[in-house]
């Protein structure tokens, strides 16, 4: 590998991490982003309805408003009617009301769920201990029942640590967004 191909590489790498640790230390949420994020929501139902085509989507369901977005085409009239009610609400881009909704909806089912963390991780630990002591669950079904269980367990911790920073400005719209989400 050439000088110049290595260094590219080490610079591309830094990129990648610093975009990472970039992503990872958002600015928390404020209670203007909130509102107008609440405020888009009957707008983004018609846009829905405008634009169904029923069709099956591979969406994150830790991220489902940016995880659709990816999917679309920036080219196609629902991504221009996104990019219009985003503009409306006072978001610079389709691709930052995304962020912020996916940021509400995970703060939102944190506060909602009225579990503090030690709560949940205390019964992880109890559903992993039952697992592993069930006689009629063979070795291999127990292991695999733990690995699905660690996984989602890591992502609900991730979640929660994740929408702390959110948590002050999605609060005082907690009846707002107990309605919205009923």
């Amino acid at each position: 590998m050439t000088v110049i191909k290595r260094t590219a590489a080490i610079l591309g790498a830094m990129v990648f991490c610093l975009g990472l640790a970039h992503a990872a230390h958002a600015e928390p949420l404020t209670s203007q982003q909130v509102e107008r994020f609440i405020a888009s929501m009957p707008e983004l139902t018609a846009l829905g309805e405008k634009h169904a085509d029923n069709q099956p989507r591979n969406i994150d369901p830790a991220r489902p408003l940016g995880s659709s977005l990816e999917l679309m085409d920036r080219q196609s009239p629902s991504y221009s009617d996104l990019s219009e009610l985003a503009s409306r609400h006072g978001f610079s881009s389709p691709e930052q009301w995304a962020d912020v909704g996916d940021r509400v909806m995970s703060t939102y089912a944190v506060a909602s769920s009225g579990l503090p963390t030690s709560e949940v991780d205390a019964a992880y630990k109890e559903a992993v201990a039952n697992i592993k002591k069930n006689p009629d669950l063979p070795a291999a079904k127990k292991e695999a029942i733990l690995a699905g269980m660690e996984k989602g367990h890591q992502r609900n911790m991730n979640a929660r640590q994740a929408s702390e920073q959110d948590i002050s400005a999605v609060r005082p719209h907690m009846a707002k967004l107990d309605k919205l989400f009923e």
